[in-house]
């Protein structure tokens, strides 16, 4: 897998060949093998990487310990910015898919290039952002579960039958057959084309819809139960995508607000270096 060279990178390319050469001699090149992990969840962060060459996964874990795949960085992406400009702990694992080459950069020489060359700091801003952006989509389709999927793994095979009997009791497809059936019945015993074998008042027929009512309205109260117990499950499941959503874009703009903060200062000192000069 080819190497590229730091001035393709995105983040560098505004530089000349000076300043790519000066901020590479201060890069450490550090290289890791297949399922290697390079940055662990809650440590402290004080490494910026460069991928120049293979890639390198970001994953987080989920309240079952599963772990969900945030993001691939390949060569000319980078990682590990955000612990270093709020100053918390890695929030997700990052792990080597192949044989992974990096820069890393310290936090005060990041700091230091940042303040020396806005347009790559607007470059990580973009990159944050569309980062958080991906990474709020994945959190949310992780909290909204299918409910339909939930229910349909669930359901034994009496509740199949009675969902399948309510829905066609309370078709139109039924109340016409039915009527026609009825209408039928009523006429052959009334004109006596045939035999009479259900007379006038139909006793016969009265019997056999009571018969339908009494085992048709549990079925139809069996299934409007699970339509219920189906309604509840969608609104706690709904509950707790909303505790999710507030969760994590209050996370999302508290990172936000100390990154626009960090930048500012950064600005500022820029600017009173520039005046003493």
């Amino acid at each position: 897998m080819a190497e590229i060279e730091l001035r393709e990178v995105p983040l560098f390319s505004e530089m000349d060949e000076n300043e790519v050469a000066g901020i590479r001699d201060i890069m450490e090149e550090m290289k890791f093998k297949p399922g290697q992990v390079i940055i662990r969840e809650g440590e402290t962060g004080d490494l910026f990487y460069v991928v120049t060459e293979g890639h390198a996964e970001i994953v987080i874990h989920d309240a079952d310990g599963a772990e969900i795949l945030l993001h691939e960085a390949g060569p000319g992406e980078f990682f590990g910015e955000l612990s270093m400009l709020t100053k918390e702990p890695r929030s997700a694992r990052v792990r080597a898919v192949d044989h992974v080459t990096t820069l890393a950069l310290g936090r005060d020489d990041f700091f230091e290039f940042l303040r020396n060359h806005s347009h790559a700091a607007i470059d990580v801003l973009v990159e944050l952002g569309g980062r958080l952006h991906e990474n709020d989509t994945i959190l949310r389709r992780m909290a909204s579960r299918n409910v339909n999927e939930i229910v349909e793994e669930q359901m034994t095979l009496s509740e199949r039958v009675a969902d399948k009997v309510a829905d066609i009791i309370g078709s139109w497809r039924f109340i016409i057959i039915q009527s026609v059936l009825i209408v039928i019945w009523i006429t052959l015993n009334v004109v006596a084309w045939i035999e009479h074998w259900d007379p006038y008042p139909f006793i016969l027929m009265n019997v056999m819809l009571s018969f339908q009512a009494a085992y048709s309205g549990p079925v139809i109260m069996m299934s409007q139960n699970r339509q219920s117990a189906k309604d509840r499950l969608a609104a706690e499941v709904d509950h707790q995508v909303n505790m999710k959503a507030e969760l994590e874009i209050g996370l999302l703009m508290r990172r936000m607000d100390e990154l626009e903060k960090n930048i500012e200062d950064n600005q500022n000192e820029l600017k009173s270096w520039i005046g003493a000069k």
